[in-house]
C-alpha cells in the first residue's frame, strides 16, 4: 500500500512539475514576443532620430546662411507690423460684435424644434381661411333653396346633426 501512494504522490507532484514548466515556457514565449517588439521599436525611434537630426541640420545651414537684419530697416519692418496686427484686431473685433448680434437674433435650435412641434401637432393645412369660409357659405345659399326649415322643438340635437350633414 504505501508503494501505491508513494507512486501517487510522485506522480501528482510530477504533474505539477509538468505544469509549472507549461507555465514558465509560456510566459518565456511571451517575454521573448516583448523583446522583439521593443527590438522593433527600437529601429523605429533610431530612423525616426536619424530624420530628425537630418532636419535639425538642414535648419541650423539655412539659419547660418541668413543675413543679418539691419536694426533700423527691422525696427520699421517691426512698426509695420505692429500697424497690421492692430488693424486685424480691430476688424476682429468687429467680426465678434456681429457675429455676437446675428446670434442673439437668430433663434436657436431648440426654439425651432419647440416651433415645429407645434406645427406639426396644428397641422394649419387642415384649416380654412375667412374668404374660404365666405365662398363656401356663398356656394352653400346659392346652391340651395330660399326656404328655411324651421327648428323643430322637441329634438334640437336631430336637427342640428342633420343641418351639418347637409353641408
Amino acid at each position: 500500500m504505501k508503494k501505491a501512494s508513494v507512486k501517487k504522490s510522485v506522480q501528482s507532484v510530477l504533474e505539477d512539475i509538468n505544469r509549472d514548466i507549461k507555465a514558465l515556457n509560456s510566459s518565456i514565449l511571451i517575454i521573448s514576443q516583448k523583446m522583439k517588439h521593443l527590438a522593433r521599436n527600437e529601429k523605429i525611434l533610431g530612423r525616426n532620430l536619424i530624420v530628425l537630426n537630418k532636419k535639425v541640420s538642414e535648419l541650423r545651414a539655412q539659419i547660418n546662411q541668413r543675413p543679418e537684419i539691419d536694426l533700423e530697416e527691422g525696427e520699421l519692418d517691426l512698426s509695420a507690423l505692429n500697424a497690421k496686427f492692430d488693424e486685424i484686431n480691430s476688424k476682429l473685433s468687429d467680426l465678434e460684435q456681429s457675429v455676437a448680434l446675428l446670434s442673439e437674433n437668430m433663434a436657436r435650435e431648440e426654439d425651432l424644434a419647440e416651433v415645429k412641434y407645434v406645427v406639426d401637432a396644428i397641422d394649419p393645412l387642415k384649416f380654412v381661411t375667412l374668404d374660404q369660409v365666405k365662398d363656401l357659405l356663398k356656394k352653400q345659399k346659392k346652391s340651395k333653396p330660399a326656404s328655411v326649415k324651421k327648428q323643430p322643438s322637441k329634438s334640437g340635437k336631430k336637427w342640428i346633426v342633420n343641418r351639418f350633414k347637409s353641408c
